[in-house]
């Protein structure tokens, strides 16, 4: 009877077969989503996202593991003589192992969101250029012409379009890394509160609180680069556009972010790690008459 009730004893716990389950389902979805060509699936096979999400899976797993050991110890203990003082203080010995471990977890999380954002950003400032590249913008930059991208019009969209879409996961720290200084921000939050102030509202306080140390860090720290054309100096009507950006991503979370990262210039003490994603959208050798629009529109209010 005792073998037969060994023998019929659970190699895994209900709680660890959960757990199991749950990872296979989270990898499971995750390879599915990597076999697209998009810029999602580039994101989740790139391989900073894969680094970073083992890392994430290990903890969750280590973390179990000694949650796992506590419980186990703790009843043992409490059968045996009814102690409890030996649990806590084997609790507050292995709290900063696990406390460790849940801020590489959450920074790991936190590197795969930032990842797939510069591959987002990429996609994007693709997607400006197959707009921005056709229009006859200027006498120095024609049709399907990009100038020097220093004082370029239309690589200035293009970088405009990469920052945007980066500056979401971007430093919430004013100052970080030495950011700041560029006037962008400034131009940003009078947008912002023109466009407001037509609606009789007031901007909301992200404005002025998240909005310029984002945006600051994200128009320092992001480098976009647009690839010439094949033959040197205009891109076709359906010539491929490609676009590079390298963002490097600021890290947050104390201690752990010294094991993803390195420090930015500066002497901040801010850590950041390299993201870079390409993308390629065919140019579509249109030129686009956009209409000029103006806020608030009037139309069904008695005002033209």
């Amino acid at each position: 009877m005792a073998d037969q009730g060994r023998s019929g004893k659970r190699w895994l716990s209900r709680p660890a077969m959960m757990l199991a389950v749950a990872i296979a389902l989270v990898c499971a979805g995750w390879a599915l989503a990597a076999c697209g060509n998009g810029w999602l699936g580039r994101a989740l096979r790139s391989p900073l996202t894969l680094r970073a999400g083992a890392v994430c899976l290990a903890s969750i797993v280590l973390l179990y593991l000694i949650a796992g050991a506590l419980w186990r110890l703790g009843r043992g203990r409490r059968r045996a003589d009814g102690s409890a003082g030996t649990a806590a203080i084997e609790f507050v010995l292995l709290f900063p192992i696990a406390l460790s471990i849940v801020l590489v977890m959450i920074q790991s999380m936190l590197v795969v969101v930032g990842n797939i954002v510069v591959h987002y950003s990429a996609f994007a400032a693709a997607r400006a250029a197959v707009v921005h590249v056709p229009e006859k913008l200027s006498y120095e930059e024609p049709r399907n012409v990009v100038a020097d991208p220093a004082y370029s019009g239309k690589f200035h969209r293009i970088r405009c379009a990469a920052v945007e879409a980066v500056k979401g996961v971007s430093a919430g720290k004013q100052g970080a890394g030495g950011s700041g200084g560029s006037g962008g921000a400034i131009v940003l939050e009078q947008g912002i509160d023109r466009f407001f102030s037509l609606y009789d509202r007031p901007s909301p306080r992200w404005v002025r609180t998240m909005l310029p140390s984002k945006y600051e860090y994200a128009w320092d720290y992001t480098e976009v680069s647009l690839q010439p054309p094949d033959n040197g100096q205009q891109y076709g009507d359906h010539e491929d556009l490609t676009v590079s950006v390298r963002h490097m991503l600021y890290l947050s979370m104390p201690y752990a972010r010294a094991l993803f990262g390195k420090p930015l210039p500066g002497g901040t003490g801010d850590y950041a790690t390299e993201a870079t994603a390409t993308y390629t959208l065919t140019n579509q050798g249109v030129e686009d008459e956009i209409d000029v629009e103006v806020f608030p529109r009037y139309v069904g209010r008695g005002q033209q």
